[in-house]
């Protein structure tokens, strides 16, 4: 559990940024649209990663894709325009874990007698191995991997050796020959030595040497007690039993604060196929809509000291999920978003990102003093003027799969003025009619004349989600959609987008209003066909 008592509150502005969390909500929502965290983007990528199989040289190595990719909390696939052109930016990878089936890990203290080490010629290779994982008198979140002394190998497993024989099995591969890098318990492989697509693209990869541990450690059963607690548990008694059951893996990996020989035996205990289940069935698209948008100021301000990783940005997300229930995130994006980034600055302040899994483990432990101050003194700018660091980002970038460059300073500017009057006022109705609505009509147009029809309907739905607060008189999607229409002055551009709407909600009655108004543009065409032909 985190160690502070900070509870969520939401509100309608925040004193400390001077944002409306209505405005504010609203501008996150329409440059990270939820198409970007679509679940059948999730479908796909398992599609794609079950076609693309390595055949490895060792019969049981089992590949799991893990991390942001596989989760769907990855960073979308942006364009970078500068005055030389534009160019493709990916910001995330793919993490897969090599998972060595012929190991059998246990932490149960009582089979040490009964490990044996198997005296089959493999044995030389250390590809096979009983062990028990070790947690006493090692950093929290770490195990030392103990096994029977035979002639060829040590009391404890040598982290080392192990990533120095994995390394040396992927550099039998031609391709890959000069191109890979070791970093912590990873072997890095560039884009152009990857054989990884995923839409279309070669992704870099993170392979990680893997043991599967099939029992879930006694060091973590407090991730077992406390959802019991919780009093509207936002993991469920069904995923946290799957968790449970799930176990872990053990990853050849050392706590940064160990020197000398200890370096050589100590493992990290892995829960990343527990985040995996988290991050899919747990979190809603408004959640992981809200963490693009914390990952976007992360790139934006934090990445380039190298002191948070993306990791410590998940680890605190989930813990804020923990607090704020789930119903908050849609409603109120804007406050929860301000919420994480109170937490994250406190644990700065404190020295201490507690593991999601076993909160003794401090995550940030290694950090210096003068690290920790930089960190807050970043943190707390971000804090003091988000929105500003979320459209500096975007200034120079889009979402390349909105294909468009918006300018969001301009477009978003009357929402950006209109906040003083609505913290002042607190007419929504008013708010909604004259700045939020014309708002997002101007970005339809937009959307509609650069041929993504599906952004225009979905700013038309984000808005009109918005108008059910409305206390006056409620305007429809149908009539909504065609206020864009109207603006554009481009008859092939109305007459495209609207035979679009009308195919994808050829059901819906109350879309009649835009089928009626195509049959008068396609008649208007007609006659305008005719007049022309008359004349010549």
């Amino acid at each position: 559990m985190m160690g502070t008592n900070m509870q969520f509150i939401p509100t309608e502005s925040d004193d400390a940024s001077g944002l409306s969390m209505l405005h504010f909500s609203y501008i996150i929502q329409n440059i990270i649209p939820l198409s970007v965290v679509d679940g059948h983007k999730i479908v796909e990528f398992d599609k794609a990663f079950e076609e693309k199989q390595e055949v490895s040289a060792y019969e049981d190595i089992t590949p799991v894709p893990v991390g942001s990719t596989s989760e769907g909390l990855n960073m979308p696939d942006l364009v970078e325009v500068t005055d030389e052109g534009s160019r493709s930016l990916q910001l995330s990878d793919l993490d897969i874990l090599q998972v060595m089936n012929q190991f059998i890990i246990t932490f149960d203290e009582s089979k040490r007698q009964q490990l044996i080490f198997t005296h089959d010629v493999r044995e030389l290779f250390l590809w096979e191995l009983f062990a028990l994982a070790e947690t006493n008198n090692i950093h929290p979140g770490y195990a030392r991997l103990y096994r029977p002394k035979s002639s060829l190998s040590d009391v404890y497993h040598d982290r080392e050796m192990s990533l120095m024989n994995f390394a040396l099995h992927h550099t039998d591969r031609e391709e890959y020959v000069g191109m890979i890098q070791i970093n912590g318990p990873a072997l890095t492989i560039p884009v152009s030595a990857s054989d990884r697509r995923i839409n279309g693209k070669s992704l870099p990869l993170d392979k990680v040497l893997a043991l599967p541990c099939q029992e879930w450690p006694p060091t973590a059963n407090s991730f077992k007690e406390r959802f019991k607690t919780n009093n509207w548990s936002w993991l469920k008694g069904d995923l946290i039993k799957r968790i449970i059951e799930g176990g872990c893996h053990i990853v050849p990996v050392h706590h940064r604060a160990v020197v000398g020989d200890r370096r050589r035996d100590e493992w990290r205990i892995s829960f990343a196929t527990s985040e995996r289940l988290i991050a899919r069935e747990a979190l809603t698209d408004f959640q992981k809509q809200a963490y693009i948008a914390i990952k976007v100021l992360y790139h934006h301000k934090l990445k380039k000291f190298e002191l948070l990783s993306s990791y410590h940005m998940k680890t605190v997300f989930f813990h804020v999920c923990e607090r704020i229930h789930a119903t908050h995130w849609g409603d109120n994006m804007g406050s929860c978003i301000l919420y994480f980034l109170d937490i994250l600055i406190k644990c700065v302040r404190k020295g201490n990102i507690p593991s999601f899994f076993i909160p003794e483990n401090n995550l940030i432990d290694y950090l210096t003093e003068e690290e920790l101050t930089t960190l807050e003194v970043e943190l707390t700018e971000i804090r003091s003027k988000p929105l500003d660091q979320l459209l500096a980002f975007f200034d120079n970038k889009y979402i390349e799969e909105i294909g468009v460059k918006l300018d969001y300073t301009a477009i978003f500017s009357p929402v950006i003025y209109d906040m003083d009057f609505y913290c002042e006022l607190r007419n929504f109705d008013l708010t909604l009619k004259e700045v939020l609505r014309p708002c997002s009509i101007s970005i339809m147009v937009k959307y509609i004349m650069s041929e993504n029809y599906k952004e225009a309907v979905r700013t038309a739905k984000q808005v009109h989600f918005l108008s059910r607060k409305c206390a006056s008189e409620k305007q429809t999607l149908a009539k909504l959609v065609l206020s864009a229409v109207v603006e554009i002055e481009d008859s092939k551009a109305e007459r495209c987008f609207l035979n679009y709407v009308t195919c994808q909600l050829k059901e819906d009655e109350n879309f009649d209003c835009c089928k009626s108004y195509l049959k008068h543009l396609e008649q208007q065409r007609m006659t305008e066909d005719q007049t022309y032909c008359c004349v010549m």
